[in-house]
């Protein structure tokens, strides 16, 4: 299935999945057959519809078409972390995701260290990883501690202590 194909809604059986032949790098960049796709409008598009399988991995299903994804990681990288103090004893922890406009919220208890120490956490409602880019990390650092005893990491949010699974 061809990109146009996939935009188009051409119809296909309802078990058919095929390669969108579309790559999407660490820094979660999309590429079609090696030229990188630009256009916000059908990013925003692919994000809305992206699935996943653990048989199939991530899918695009639109207009009753499905096919799959070649990602290097995950489509989810965290661009910006941004800490909104609510009042003096509540904040939240705000995650912009690169190509999508909106960010949504931290969810902290599924921050976790991943091949080569690269953090992780699961956004949209918990169904995917993200990976945290590297200034996003640094910024989301610095409200990372060490516990002294256990030498475990944790983010602190609204007094809990929230650890970092290695």
């Amino acid at each position: 299935m061809d990109l146009q194909d996939l935009l188009n809604g051409t119809e296909q059986s309802a078990e058919a999945i095929v390669p969108c032949e579309i790559y999407v790098d660490e820094e979660a960049e999309w590429f079609h057959r090696g030229a990188k796709i630009i256009r916000e409008d059908i990013l925003e598009l692919f994000y809305e519809h992206i699935t996943y399988s653990e048989k199939h991995g991530y899918l695009i299903e639109w207009r009753n078409s499905r096919c799959a994804l070649d990602v290097a990681d995950t489509p989810f990288v965290i661009s910006r972390v941004d800490r909104i103090a609510e009042s003096q004893d509540h904040a939240r922890v705000l995650l912009t995701l690169r190509h999508i406009k909106n960010p949504e919220p931290l969810a902290p208890a599924t921050l976790r260290v991943g091949e080569h120490n690269v953090l992780y956490c699961r956004v949209r409602d918990g169904k995917f990883p993200a990976r945290f880019s590297r200034p996003a990390y640094y910024q989301l650092a610095e409200w990372i501690a060490e516990e002294r005893d256990s030498g475990r990491f944790f983010l602190e949010i609204n007094g809990t202590k929230h650890y970092i699974a290695i």
